[in-house]
């Protein structure tokens, strides 16, 4: 697959704190205010470990989400994953599985939000939760969205009043409130099946993944603030609901819908008891709203990739996808009418375990596939011992639920294979990078993963220590002449990166060839292309290749015979693919970013004017150390013995025809050519560079 700049990206504005919000406030909703009665009902006073087990057991998919939201983070969640790794007929199962987890989820909630609101207004729980879910379809169709700083705000206040509660509830069964006895009311089976039941408690842990295209430093605040959300919500459910085991006498617990109500009308103020309403209504608000867009665009993603009607990319002038919107509001009421509260919980908890089963299932696939370009910020432990004792869980799981749950995800399983073989087959995009694991069938591999991949990783973001200014100042600029095609400029790229890694020509041109990694950027006027390979090199390498008439670049390179004015080859560092890939990213966004440099770069008439270009508000100047001038008092010294001036840096030095990196420990020459970068219009000039690099 080749992609264009017309794939807008996503701005990253969102933090740690984003993350943490985004991932408990889907995960505090049903599973809280709901669900606890029903799992008493059940297991007893054991609920309260139930919870706590199924915390527990969510730590590999938490795991694993977050290494495949750093190695893909882009915009389109859980099914985005899955397609890629598992290929077009999983995925189709995939997507299909991970809408019903979401739509029955969501369901669930409204049921939950009815029940709340039937607190104030008598009305018939599941009349209202159609009318609720009518109001969030027509809702999500005119596009209205909460901001980040309301679902805050939203997160905040849950957060707030449940700490009040549990605070209160935690004294109130010190002082020997509450009966216990027999605390496994259904023995450990009973405690088992519960265990699945509450799982959809944890649901919510795949939404980071729709956002992972917009989190700044995805690296380190994507695995970090769903890691502390699981650890809070865990320990909200366990305490919370140890407190209405508590407090609430068994036969009023096991029949009431809205229990933490019921539970802070004994332990808390009537305020507490009103606060405590309005914070559920308020969790199940934002979950509902955040769960049916969610859901709309797995569907849109599904017929962006073939797998689905063309009719569900289609967006209202609101920018929403009607028909996704539309199916997935369809499927809730069919859900609240045909199934009891008590089905749905179990039904959601099924397919939210399918799909983090398949989850765990993407990271082994897209491990073993070994594609360099699978590069993730984040890696799950103990692999693959712990990706597979998941998914043994989850099946496990889903089987202790009962013959309805266990009967409804297999016949959904059927009917997506079914749906692929007679539709999606002949129009999928993809094979998948499970077809990396079994080269043997040659023709089944689809290097457009590599490519998606690359893509995908591209729209990471650099980090403190990517160095991209080094690489543009350590880069080789060279024009090949009208009529030269794809293989000359490949061959004078190839002889420049053989020089400077040690490997033979011939190694360097097949590495492109096999990789085959290639982002192609269209332009009405200057369009590019970035090929990328993988060394044994510790330095990442650029070669810039400037070309007078466009070079077709054919299928053999990745292309479909587009032309192109410009190509970048990056021969990467195979032990740090990540850090190559993000740098292709930042590089490719200043060549066709608002201001296009991929221009200035065509029509630059020297080699410094070219990588100014790709250096924004910064100047690159070249100085020759020889001894007649004044350059000579640095002769002999090392780089990490200067005072260097703040803002300034050298970034190359040029020895013997060779480009080599500037490190501390590099002792300058005679008649080297050290490279310096600096603020933009302020590099000294051959008299002042010795002053400067002194401090």
């Amino acid at each position: 697959m080749v992609h264009s700049d017309g794939d807008r990206q996503l701005t990253r504005s969102l933090g740690l704190r984003h993350v943490f919000v985004l991932s408990t406030g889907a995960m505090l909703s049903s599973g809280l205010f709901l669900l606890p009665g029903l799992a008493a009902a059940q297991a007893g006073p054991s609920a309260i470990v139930a919870y706590l087990i199924a915390g527990a057991l969510a730590i590999p998919a938490m795991l694993a989400v977050a290494e495949l939201s750093t190695a893909m983070p882009r915009a389109g969640g859980a099914y985005f994953f899955l397609e890629r790794a598992l290929g077009p007929a999983v995925g189709t199962v995939a997507g299909m599985a991970t809408w019903s987890s979401l739509v029955l989820k969501d369901a669930f909630a409204l049921v939950g939000m009815s029940a709340y609101l039937n607190i104030a207004f008598d009305i018939p729980a599941k009349p209202l939760a159609l009318a609720l879910i009518t109001v969030f379809t027509m809702i999500n169709i005119v596009g209205s969205k909460a901001s980040a700083a309301l679902q805050m705000f939203l997160v905040t206040f849950v957060l707030t009043v449940l700490a009040w509660f549990i605070g209160a509830g935690l004294l109130e069964v010190s002082d020997g409130a509450g009966e216990m006895d027999p605390f496994f009311t259904e023995g450990t089976s009973g405690l088992i099946a519960v265990v699945g039941l509450v799982f959809v408690s944890y649901g919510g842990l795949t939404k980071v993944a729709s956002a992972a295209e917009e989190i700044e430093d995805p690296s380190r605040n994507i695995p970090l603030g769903m890691s502390l959300s699981l650890l809070v919500s865990t320990a909200i459910y366990t305490l919370g609901v140890w407190v209405v085991v508590a407090v609430v006498p068994a036969d009023q617990l096991h029949n009431d819908l809205a229990p933490i109500h019921a539970a802070a009308d004994l332990i808390l103020p009537p305020t507490g008891a009103v606060l405590v309403a309005v914070a559920a209504i308020a969790a199940f608000s934002s979950a509902t709203n955040a769960g049916i867009l969610a859901a709309a665009r797995y569907p849109l993603a599904m017929s962006r990739d073939g797998l689905v009607a063309n009719r569900f990319q289609n967006l209202t002038r609101f920018n929403t996808p009607i028909w996704g919107i539309l199916l997935t509001g369809f499927g809730m009421a069919v859900v609240v009418v045909a199934f009891d509260v008590s089905v749905i919980a179990k039904l959601a908890s099924a397919f939210v375990l399918l799909t983090l089963g398949l989850v765990n299932g993407a990271v082994v696939v897209l491990r073993a596939a070994r594609i360099s370009s699978y590069a993730p910020g984040f890696k799950a432990p103990f692999f693959p011992y712990l990706q597979i004792f998941a998914i043994a869980v989850d099946v496990f799981l889903i089987i202790e639920l009962g013959a309805l749950p266990l009967l409804l995800t297999g016949a959904s399983i059927a009917i997506g294979v079914t749906w692929y073989v007679f539709y999606g087959r002949k129009r999928a995009q993809h094979n998948g990078a499970i077809y990396h694991v079994f080269e043997r069938w040659g023709k089944l591999v689809d290097r457009g993963i590599d490519r998606d991949l690359s893509h995908a990783m591209q729209s990471h973001g650099l980090r403190a220590d990517d160095q991209y200014p080094g690489l543009i100042a350590r880069a080789t600029v060279l024009s090949v002449p009208a009529g030269e095609d794809i293989q000359e400029a490949a061959l004078r790229a190839s002889e420049i990166l053989s020089r400077r890694m040690g490997v033979d020509v011939e190694t360097v041109t097949a590495k492109f060839l096999e990789t085959e990694s290639l982002w192609i950027q269209p332009s009405e006027v200057h369009p590019t292309a970035t090929p990328i390979a993988f060394f044994d090199t510790p330095d990442d390498h650029l070669v810039i290749v400037r070309a007078e008439t466009p070079v077709r670049i054919p299928r053999a390179w990745g292309g479909r015979g587009e032309r192109v004015n410009a190509l970048f080859f990056l021969a990467g560092c195979a032990d740090q693919p990540g850090r190559s890939l993000r740098l292709a990213g930042e590089l490719a966004a200043f060549l066709h970013g608002e201001e296009s440099a991929a221009a200035a770069v065509a029509e630059a008439a020297y080699e410094t004017e070219v990588k100014e270009a790709l250096l924004p508000d910064l100047s690159i100047g070249q100085y020759a150390l020889l001894p007649e001038l004044s350059t000579a008092a640095l002769i002999g010294r090392s780089l990490g013995d200067l005072t260097i001036d703040e803002g300034f840096a050298v970034e190359a030095i040029r020895r013997d025809g060779v480009v080599i990196r500037a490190d501390a420990d590099t002792v300058l020459q005679a008649d080297d050519q050290i490279t310096l970068i600096g603020p933009e219009g302020q590099l000294p000039d051959f008299e002042d560079l010795a002053r400067l690099l002194n401090g």
